[in-house]
């Protein structure tokens, strides 16, 4: 008769780490199957006024895409207000924004993306105190699909208090050839990891979303409670603000239907410079709010605190997994010079532990090829070669987070990102 129990007590390290793993993570791979349902549409009868804030700290020529995206929206143009930001008075971009109607405001002191953002809100509240019904951001290296701002407006059928949209990728979309490859394949994956497979199910659950601050919509009241913007601690201010929505009770959703494109580097140099910055601004911002967060009492809140906490139960899985693997690969060498023929054994522990890595990395990454495959415009070989491969780039996030882990200093300089021309 079969007994589970017996099974339980023969299952070697690697297996039942990976067992205690699969039952603790299990909520989160539930959610990933909500990418497989339609959203409703919400269709919202009220047509807000809308302020749009762009980030354009030495963008150049980056940001027209984005001006002419804004002003082919179907939303009705008296509708919202475009604004942009940026560092010197000589950017070039003040002369772009005055072609299209757009307001600039200068801020030379800034010295991240928070800071900017704080000066651009601080400077419309001031201006035009109580004209705009929610603000939305968008970073300047971004474009916008015509029905962007309208559904945008939509969402906020929801209630909603902040609203994301859902990213595709610029370079498949409006670039060349020579502006995706590889490395924008396989990069392109996080934000289906993160929207398809992750927010919409918290947005369908009342659980909060990852509030990444670019295709951002944000009520007014919150703006004006901040007086501006208040989240500057590290360089992913958007994890500080997703934070700050779970512990002060701010409602999320994610719209399927609000799309914008969003630039991802060719340059492996590049995608590891974000890599490290937004890992250990994240990293941060857990150090930050997880007292404050783990205080609260409630199942929505102890579900808003396991989707908000659960990367540590890969890391930990993960950190566990290495150990092994290390151990047991000393463990066969050594078997393996003095003649014992355990050394098989080992070895075949150790592969275990390594594979085991791989296969928590391509589950996901089946089911967002499933999802998004399509968007991505892969040809059947870039398909398999992203399948193959994908799990090995997201394992090279390892050493990343470890750094960010034990690095707990301020955060590095606002660095520039390389940006993609399109035509």
């Amino acid at each position: 008769m079969f007994n589970p129990v017996d099974l339980f007590i023969n299952l070697n390290p690697v297996e039942l780490i990976t067992l205690i793993f699969v039952v603790l993570y299990f909520p989160r791979i539930l959610a990933y199957f909500s990418a497989f349902s339609k959203q409703e549409h919400l269709v919202n009868k009220k047509k807000n006024r809308l302020a749009v804030l762009i980030p354009a700290r030495n963008e150049g020529k980056t940001v027209l895409p984005l001006f002419d995206s804004l002003k082919n929206q179907t939303y009705a143009s008296e509708l919202f207000d475009a604004f942009v930001v940026v560092k010197e008075k000589t950017d070039p971009v003040i002369g772009y924004a005055k072609d299209y109607g757009i307001e600039a405001f200068v801020d030379e002191s800034q010295t991240c993306k928070g800071d900017c953002l704080d000066y651009g809100f601080k400077q419309i509240l001031e201006k035009y105190s109580g004209k705009y019904d929610a603000f939305i951001i968008v970073d300047a290296d971004c474009v916008l699909t015509p029905s962007f701002m309208e559904e945008m407006n939509n969402s906020m059928a929801s209630g909603a208090d902040v609203i994301n949209a859902k990213k595709l990728i610029k370079n498949f979309y409006l670039g060349t050839k020579k502006d995706r490859n590889i490395v924008t394949d396989l990069n392109c994956l996080i934000w289906s990891f993160m929207d398809d497979l992750g927010n919409k199910w918290k947005s369908d659950h009342g659980v909060t979303t990852m509030t990444i601050t670019t295709g951002i919509l944000i009520k007014a009241h919150i703006i004006e409670s901040y007086g501006g913007w208040i989240h500057k601690s590290t360089l992913t201010e958007d994890m500080e603000f997703q934070r700050d929505c779970a512990l002060k009770g701010f409602k999320t959703y994610y719209s399927t239907y609000a799309k914008f494109y969003i630039e991802e580097s060719p340059s492996f140099v590049e995608t590891n410079k974000r890599r490290m910055r937004w890992m250990d601004g994240l990293t941060h911002a857990d150090y930050l709010y997880a007292g404050r967060l783990l205080s609260m009492k409630g199942f929505e809140a102890m579900l808003n605190n396991y989707f908000m906490f659960n990367l540590w139960i890969v890391y930990a899985f993960i950190a566990t997994l290495l150990v092994l693997f290390s151990l047991y690969t000393a463990q066969a060498v050594l078997y393996y010079l003095f003649g014992n023929l355990l050394w098989k054994e080992a070895a075949h522990i150790a592969f275990q532990a390594i594979s085991s890595i791989y296969l928590s990395f391509l589950v996901p990454t089946i089911i967002a090829l499933l999802v998004n495959g399509k968007e991505m415009r892969l040809n059947p070989i870039r398909w398999l070669v992203v399948l193959i491969f994908n799990p090995i780039s997201y394992m090279l996030y390892i050493p990343v987070q470890a750094r960010a882990i034990v690095h707990t200093d301020k955060d590095a300089g606002w660095e520039e990102i390389a940006r993609v021309e399109v035509e």
